[in-house]
């Protein structure tokens, strides 16, 4: 016959609730960190944003999934955190040495068979030198520990949200 609408309400919405519940805690958390680190709060959107959308980047339909790809996020946010830090110790930004650096970066990870963590390091890296031209008073050094501290906020939001509201699966049919 056809689908009812009562067996396709329950997953969305804990899915939509999963989240709604990243995006409050994970913004929040980052927001109040960076807030009270800065002493301002003109940027601290900016940061508490990048916790938000990674939380929802590496949330995973299963506790075990979302655990995988926080490391991967964050173990890959340190390699582009560092070489951000390195990049700005040098050079301010520019398109061209962003992408530069993407391209290396991302060479770097898979030369080295850490290939998985390619994403995470690009996205902190592209993130941590776009941030630098926001606030250009922030040093290299403070600017991609704060990046790489809003990421695993967010990661860590994320696999709090993972444990504690598990998603609801797709029966079989």
């Amino acid at each position: 016959m056809g689908i009812t609408f009562k067996n396709k309400f329950p997953g969305p919405v804990i899915s939509g609730i999963r989240y709604g519940v990243i995006a409050l805690l994970s913004f929040s958390g980052a927001h109040y960190f960076t807030l009270h680190l800065l002493g301002t709060s003109h940027y601290a959107p900016i940061g508490a944003l990048w916790a938000l959308i990674t939380g929802m980047v590496v949330l995973a339909d299963t506790y075990a999934g979302t655990i995988v790809k926080a490391r991967l996020q964050v173990l890959g946010g340190v390699i582009g955190a560092v070489s951000g830090f390195i990049y700005l110790s040098f050079f301010p930004f520019s398109i061209v040495g962003m992408v530069a650096m993407i391209v290396l970066v991302v060479l770097f990870c898979q030369a080295t068979q850490l290939s998985g963590y390619s994403p995470g390091a690009a996205m902190n890296l592209a993130v941590i030198l776009v941030f630098s031209t926001i606030n250009p008073g922030l040093t290299p050094l403070m600017n991609s520990c704060l990046r790489l501290t809003e990421m695993a906020i967010g990661c860590s939001f994320a696999m709090i949200v993972a444990r504690f509201i598990p998603a609801i699966s797709e029966p079989s049919a």
